[in-house]
């Protein structure tokens, strides 16, 4: 069974991820910022499944982090790579502290198409290998009161396709996951906090895993969300899909 792994594994999506993955006997590398966090999800996951976990602590925010990770992890002999980790900042942009911006972006983009290369090198030579990153239905419309985290998701959406297209002859293969709404702390960490209900994290974690291992290239979490991104992103004029996402975050 590939050895995974997970970056913000520490709760919510990756966590569940870290469970779903370790049941299917996946040996798994969790990473995230908290070595706390980490210890104990891997005394939940050890504690009930059979499978060896390491735990491995660093901010992909930081410039060279994620090279940094891919150097201490090599020796692991990952097969199975999910870009988990992420964050959002909601504001107005040209008020906003543009170090916290630039740290999300790096974050969500930067890290993300480095270990992407990184460990997609490794995968291509040995024409094995499985990568998983989750995106957000934010990446098919834009958002006023987040628009650089909207433009992350949009980066990963369509680095994540074209990636999928380039390897499509190989046995690697990669896939993009876009939950909506999903009770996690993300929205606290991003300073949104008007949000009530949303998807289970598992069914999220559940669906995105399913989808890699059978190869899916792009799949969106839940029928509503599907909805809103091959209905009102296709059909509604721009300007009108603008004004409508900034009333509906306005919480």
């Amino acid at each position: 069974m590939y050895k995974a792994l997970i970056t913000g594994a520490s709760s919510g999506i990756g966590r569940e991820l870290a469970n779903i993955m370790a049941e299917a006997g996946h040996d798994l590398v969790l990473v995230a910022r908290s070595k706390d966090e980490l210890l104990k999800v891997k005394e939940e996951v050890t504690k009930f499944f059979d499978v060896k976990v390491s735990i491995y602590t660093i901010d992909l925010s930081n410039p060279g982090s994620a090279k940094k990770l891919y150097l201490e992890t090599k020796k692991e002999g990952i097969k199975i790579l999910v870009n988990n980790a992420g964050v959002g900042l909601k504001g107005d942009f040209f008020s906003d502290d543009p170090i916290r911006t630039t740290m999300m972006a790096h974050l969500n983009m930067i890290s993300l198409m480095e270990l992407c290369q990184l460990f997609g090198n490794d995968f291509v030579r040995q024409d094995q290998g499985k990568i998983l990153n989750i995106g957000s239905i934010t990446a098919f419309f834009p958002g006023p009161k987040q628009p650089t985290y909207y433009a992350t998701k949009s980066f990963v959406r369509s680095l994540s396709r074209a990636l999928a297209y380039n390897l499509r002859k190989s046995n690697v293969t990669v896939t993009v996951l876009h939950p909506g709404i999903t009770k996690t702390q993300f929205f606290k960490s991003s300073n949104v906090s008007g949000f009530k209900g949303g998807a289970s994290a598992k069914s999220v974690a559940l669906l995105g895993y399913k989808s890699m291992m059978s190869g899916k290239v792009e799949v969106t979490h839940g029928l509503w969300n599907k909805l809103l991104t091959n209905t009102f992103a296709r059909f509604v004029p721009y300007r009108y899909q603008t004004y409508i996402v900034d009333k509906a975050s306005e919480v």
